[in-house]
């Protein structure tokens, strides 16, 4: 049965790459959590999507130009969510974590956080080729998810360079004979994002080995075998 990845935890419930919308995706059937990684002005690695502290924080500087403690003081509108560091999201969220670090000079500190949480064994990491590139050469055993727009598949260099054991297509660009080719490569694929029933019937049906999802609760039934 596929891995299913919750997408920044819970978006639809609750702040994308936050504690509180990571936990709960365990809750609605989440196999693994999937969040997003940048550097504040002093180096720590915290969960964020953006380049900017805009959409969700109310603020306009970058995590780049905004200290840990700053970025700690920030709290959503409504209820209140904080920025996590990674080491925090390690100890909390009990789960597979799928890391996508959006910045290459962050490896080593992701990589300390997690291991000092215990949890750097049950992480792998996600993401476009120039970040994934410099994971493997940090931490040769690693698992490696490698982010493509397909449907034709990344090219043999830079398999070669990042040596993923997964590939992850967008959703829109899978095709049945995608799967198949990475299977032939002794590849697993992965896609994001399914957000209906009928996506992951599909998805299921083709031998897709993880699924990325923001609506959980949509996806989990399929994978779910009945008498469960």
């Amino acid at each position: 049965m596929p891995i299913l990845v919750g997408h920044r935890g819970a978006p639809l419930r609750r702040t994308e790459n936050t504690l509180p919308s990571l936990l709960l995706a365990a809750d609605l059937g989440a196999d693994a959590v999937e969040f997003d990684v940048r550097a504040s002005a002093d180096g720590h690695p915290i969960l964020l999507h953006d380049r900017t502290l805009q959409r969700f924080w109310g603020d306009p500087r970058t995590p780049g130009e905004t200290g840990l403690a700053e970025l700690r003081a920030l709290r959503t509108d409504v209820a209140g969510e904080q920025i996590p560091t990674v080491g925090e999201v390690a100890a909390a969220v009990p789960l597979r974590l799928v890391v996508d670090n959006k910045d290459p000079k962050l490896v080593p500190a992701v990589a300390a956080e997690l291991r000092a949480a215990g949890a750097l064994e049950r992480s792998c990491f996600i993401g476009e080729p120039g970040v994934l590139t410099v994971v493997r050469a940090h931490q040769p055993e690693a698992e490696i998810v490698l982010s493509w727009v397909g449907p034709e598949l990344p090219p043999a260099a830079l398999l070669d360079t990042v040596r993923p054991q997964a590939l992850n297509l967008r959703w829109d660009s899978l095709t049945e004979e995608s799967v198949e080719r990475a299977a032939d490569l002794g590849l697993r694929m992965w896609t994001y994002c399914i957000d209906d029933a009928d996506a992951a019937a599909r998805a299921l049906a083709w031998g897709i080995d993880g699924m990325i999802s923001n609506d959980l609760p949509a996806v989990a039934p399929v994978l779910t075998p009945v008498g469960t």
